[in-house]
């Protein structure tokens, strides 16, 4: 019994010291689509071109970098093409998850509805998740918007 103890303690402390990693909270702020609207600092209709995850020098963590073709713009100004890089992926072995965070993929068509390029030159979908509008292609009704996973809000007065 003495001695199952010691090789369960000996490794939960291997554990503490050796798999400790920092760990930062998330909070996001839950937003209503009028406010989504009204907050965004652009609003554009995107397909996703291209998804790689990287790492850089300068920054901790693992990034995922997604870029979209813009195919219109709704609100704001955007050049022909977006680039999103956002925490969370998977580098060497490794993964990173942020909770809420959206996640593209080539092909795919989206509303996103943006901040202000963050200090490394990146906007982000207000509110992560709830900022992305899927659109999807249905025969005889064409494009259709719809919601993510969950994630984003419906618009006022819709289930009323």
């Amino acid at each position: 019994m003495n001695k199952q103890f010691s090789v369960w303690f000996g490794l939960l402390l291997t554990l503490f010291f050796v798999g400790w990693v920092p760990v930062h909270a998330t909070v996001v702020k839950a937003f209503e689509c009028d406010g989504l609207s009204e907050t965004a600092t652009t609003i554009v209709y995107v397909k996703c071109t291209a998804r790689d995850h990287v790492q850089f020098p300068d920054r901790d963590g693992i990034f995922t970098q997604t870029r979209f073709e813009v195919l219109e713009v709704v609100k704001g100004q955007a050049g022909a093409e977006i680039v999103l890089v956002l925490p969370g992926g998977e580098w060497e072995g490794r993964h990173m998850t942020v909770p809420g965070m959206p996640q593209f993929l080539p092909g795919e068509e989206t509303v996103l509805f943006l901040s202000e390029p963050d200090d490394f030159g990146s906007p982000w979908p207000l509110g992560l998740g709830q900022g992305c509008y899927g659109v999807q292609m249905n025969e005889g009704e064409g494009r259709q918007v719809f919601l993510m996973s969950g994630h984003t809000p419906l618009p006022s007065g819709v289930l009323t």
